[in-house]
């Protein structure tokens, strides 16, 4: 495939007319009708912004095939390289450019991983396809946002309400935080088991108090239970998997109440949305 057939694909699957194409590469939308039926090339100069506008690389446009690269990575380090790889698919897909920053690429990159470190968030909001909010140590990625009926979570279920309340009670808080904090220095385990008696100490709680906790993690299902068959003893299994959530919600809670600090910049395939 020409060139100029390359850069018509690739300007229909971004939803760019003629048009819009032109007014970010500084050319008419003549030209860029020339280009794709091959009346002429454009300048050897400008394919580097072509490229760079249509979010693709200089061998997409000239249409060279690339060998494709497998990509291995550790289990340890996978949840690393997502995010990264996360980030990395926003910059290029969005063109965002910082005017104080050289143009290139790694230098532009580097300036947007420096405002992540010091608390901006990036992401974009589709007009019908999702969401997605990263911050440095943070991804949330929304697929029903938009899409009908997705804000009925909010009365599907009738003890969501009483969830949340739970996450808010202090000797909650206080056998979360023992526990997620010793399952986690103990061992690589999913779970980790603890007593009664070693809650109740551990938190400096009274036996009421870690009852009342622990009743909430059950029903939470952040916590579930077992009789070990050697001591007879009830023991308290700390699910850090369902944990996780509990931890999403908070780091969510806690960039909704800080005053927000966003990256914005207009997406034009996008309508009426932005990505911020």
């Amino acid at each position: 495939m020409s060139i100029g057939k390359n850069i018509a694909k690739y300007r229909k699957a971004l939803s760019l007319t003629q048009e819009e194409l032109g007014e970010q590469l500084g050319v008419t939308n003549q030209a860029v009708s020339k280009w794709e039926s091959e009346v002429s090339m454009p300048d050897i100069m400008l394919l580097p912004r072509i490229a760079f506008v249509l979010g693709v690389s200089l061998e997409d446009i000239y249409g060279i095939e690339k060998e494709s690269k497998e990509e291995s990575v550790s289990a340890d380090n996978f949840p690393t390289f997502c995010h990264n790889k996360l980030h990395e698919l926003f910059f290029y897909n969005t063109r965002m450019r910082f005017t104080n920053v050289d143009n290139s690429d790694e230098a532009q990159f580097e300036y947007q991983r420096k405002k992540l470190k010091d608390g901006c968030r990036i992401g974009c909001l589709s007009n019908d396809k999702g969401a997605v909010v990263l911050t440095d140590d943070f991804a949330f990625v929304y697929c029903d946002y938009k899409s009908l009926g997705s804000e009925g979570i909010i009365y599907q279920h009738r003890h969501n309400n009483y969830i949340l309340m739970c996450l808010t009670d202090n000797n909650f808080l206080k056998v979360f935080f023992y526990q997620y904090t010793n399952a986690i220095q103990r061992s690589k385990n999913e779970n980790s088991d603890f007593s009664f008696e070693e809650i109740m100490q551990g938190c400096n709680l009274s036996e009421e108090g870690t009852i009342s906790a622990l009743q909430l993690l059950c029903e939470s299902n952040i916590n579930e239970t077992y009789i070990d068959q050697k001591t007879k003893e009830k023991k308290y299994v700390f699910k850090i998997s369902n944990a996780l959530y509990v931890l999403a919600i908070y780091k969510l809670v806690n960039l909704l109440s800080n005053d927000p600090v966003w990256l914005v910049v207009r997406d034009t395939s996008m309508l009426s949305d932005y990505a911020f």
